[in-house]
């Protein structure tokens, strides 16, 4: 009779290492959704996010054998990318497009108040609770103190408490 393991609890998984990661093709298929999801809620843009993402796999296949935390370096290059391109389209497009139909009204709402924050706010909310990642995570990818993260979230809160209150 086969003894079955007990269930590991969930947890965020952590960006694949270079001892998880066999190869540049492994990486790809693993990652290369969730980062482009992840592009597309900072930019609100679905060609932009996979335009950042694609440029995102370049940097990593440029400096594969130098890196020691493939995953980590390709979720900081997507989040950057993302903001960077947010700021350079600001004006030309709409920072967040209309969720499918079948989603609800509040989702839309949500969506776009999100649009609405600063992109350095939106990208906080975004790594905090679409990623899951700590305040100190944040600070790393963002290359800013967590003291700003943790300022940022606040004030980016409130913006959405205070444009989503009935």
């Amino acid at each position: 009779m086969e003894t079955q393991a007990p269930p590991r609890p969930m947890t965020r998984p952590e960006p694949p290492t270079a001892s998880d990661v066999r190869t540049f093709d492994d990486l790809f298929a693993e990652e290369r959704t969730p980062m482009t999801r992840l592009a597309y809620l900072v930019t609100g843009s679905e060609p932009i996010a996979e335009e950042v993402v694609q440029d995102a796999f370049a940097q990593v296949y440029e400096r594969w054998e130098r890196l020691d935390r493939p995953g980590a370096y390709l979720r900081s290059c997507v989040v950057n990318g993302a903001r960077r391109a947010g700021a350079r389209h600001r004006r030309e497009l709409r920072l967040v497009t209309a969720p499918p139909m079948s989603a609800g009204l509040e989702a839309r709402e949500l969506m776009d108040a999100l649009g609405r924050l600063r992109p350095a706010w939106r990208a906080v909310v975004v790594l905090r609770f679409h990623a899951d990642m700590t305040q100190d995570e944040i600070a790393e990818t963002l290359g800013v103190r967590a003291g700003t993260v943790k300022s940022s979230l606040h004030r980016a809160l409130a913006q959405l408490r205070e444009e989503l209150a009935p």
